[in-house]
């Protein structure tokens, strides 16, 4: 196991999700490149709270993708909805 999966391992192991949960996450993580893990433990470290949204949105593709193509394009339109709002407030923000 790469030093960055023991971080993550370790940071999503002190959260309230359930060991299902945990062990799914740890085993889709392995597929990351080793840059979208450092940039993970990044962000859980900054927000904890971060690690039970990464793992709503995953628990979210994997039904998708198990619902078929017409739930997987309506999480794609909502992401993309979500997205575009953010954008909007950050811009919105800087000005």
């Amino acid at each position: 196991m790469s030093l960055n999966l023991e971080k993550l391992s370790k940071i999503i192991s002190q959260t309230k999700l359930s060991l299902t949960d945990q062990n799914d996450l740890l085993l889709f993580l392995p597929v990351l490149p080793e840059t979208s893990l450092s940039e993970l433990i990044d962000l859980f470290e900054k927000n904890p709270k971060l690690v039970k949204e990464f793992n709503d949105n995953f628990r979210a593709r994997l039904k998708a993708l198990a619902d078929g193509q017409d739930a997987w394009d309506d999480l794609i339109s909502q992401e993309e909805k979500m997205s575009e709002e953010i954008d909007k407030e950050e811009t919105e923000e800087e000005q």
